[in-house]
């Protein structure tokens, strides 16, 4: 295998959220006799790092960061991009767009591309160091050569930071259909453990537990819903620094006995293959993989009128988009949809066939195959 392009992806870790899962099917579906896939991550471990490490092909790295201002890593990394002699480097989240695309700067690293996975607005969230590398990560983004969002809203916002529209580019996730496949005794332990009444039905949503994500106006939409549906469980899939004042927040509402709080789980498709319908009411989302996962599955899905959502969510449809904050109208669209299960049931089915005919897998993959082989193309030719 000659004159294979070495791609270098960095990424800040190997947990297990949206742009890991999107990573790994990437490197999984290049094509291998073309191109030399080598993941770079700054923090050892992580619950996906095993998976990574199967993926035939390809090679993982770990450069742990120690500590937030570890500067030496640059040096680290600068040594790193000469002795494998990337032709192509895309990292992913922040601070890893930092500790990478400098040192690919400065060792003129043929073909840099930055990645979008969210909008202006989320990127607001965090403390004063993650701002910092922000910022930073902002400036160098200018001088890369393609910024691809995975969301025309993210698209957007790539623009309004003052990156010029013609090297920007929207690169939708791709959902690989046949491994959406569920195991029967998992979803019933779900279901069990939900204590479910005959005849209830699930509402889950899957998310990290934090600010942005309004797990809060979930719950208090739940409260709303529990006086006119009280058969009705809620399962939330997820954890992080709120856990607990959201778990308080259910006992205040008065509907703790019918929240579960999974925490985070191996086995998504599973869980999920156990809600009736599936919720995400964040302040701002890129293009959503929970949503693309519950829509795989064929589930109708009620999320909030922002961002990515709308380009996954055909309102009146494929499920229904509310207003953000308003908890009333996210209330009323779950109990319309609860009380009405052959909409629910065609919404579900549109649901699938819009993942199945929009964001295949395969379409993901060749339109980066084609970006890394076309750039490099030009780049040679000028």
């Amino acid at each position: 295998m000659k004159n294979r392009t070495t791609l270098l992806f960095a990424i800040t870790d190997l947990e297990m959220h949206g742009a890991q899962h999107q990573l790994m099917e990437l490197i999984k579906g290049l094509d291998k006799e073309r191109f030399r896939p080598i993941v770079l991550t700054f923090k050892p471990g992580g619950p996906m790092e095993r998976e990574y490490k199967k993926i035939p092909g390809s090679r993982l790295i770990s450069l742990e960061r120690k500590g937030k201002y570890d500067f030496l890593l640059l040096f680290r990394v600068f040594n790193l991009l000469r002795k494998m002699k990337v032709d192509v480097i895309q990292p992913f989240l922040t601070p890893a767009t930092f500790f990478s695309l400098l040192p690919a700067l400065l060792c003129h690293t043929p073909v840099k591309i930055v990645t979008e996975r969210n909008s202006l607005k989320a990127r607001t969230n965090g403390g004063f160091g993650y701002h910092l590398y922000l910022k930073a990560e902002e400036f160098l983004s200018r001088f890369s050569d393609w910024a691809v969002a995975n969301s025309e809203a993210g698209r957007e916002c790539l623009i309004e930071r003052g990156i010029e529209s013609s090297r920007t580019r929207t690169i939708h996730n791709g959902i690989n259909i046949d491994s959406y496949k569920w195991d029967s005794q998992t979803v019933e332990q779900v279901r069990q453990r939900l204590a479910l009444p005959s005849g209830g039905k699930v509402v889950g949503m899957v998310a990290r537990m934090f600010s942005s994500k309004r797990y809060d106006n979930f719950l208090k939409a739940a409260a709303i819903v529990n006086k006119t549906l009280p058969d009705t469980r809620y399962a939330l899939l997820g954890d992080g620094p709120l856990r607990s004042e959201l778990e308080n927040l259910g006992h205040e509402l008065g509907i703790a006995s019918k929240v579960t709080f999974f925490g985070e789980q191996l086995d998504t498709i599973s869980h999920v293959a156990a809600f009736d319908i599936f919720a995400l009411i964040s302040e701002t989302e890129g293009l959503s993989l929970s949503i693309c996962e519950a829509m795989a599955l064929g589930k109708p899905v009620v999320a909030t009128d922002v961002g990515g959502n709308r380009e996954l969510v055909e309102n009146g449809k494929t499920g229904f988009l509310v207003p953000r904050e308003d908890i009333e109208a996210l209330a009323g669209a779950i109990v319309r949809l609860l009380q009405n299960p052959e909409m629910a049931y065609d919404m579900g089915q549109k649901a699938r066939e819009k993942i199945v005919n929009q964001f295949g897998l395969e379409r993901y993959i060749n339109e980066y195959q084609n970006l890394y082989e076309d750039t490099l193309k030009q780049l040679k030719e000028s």
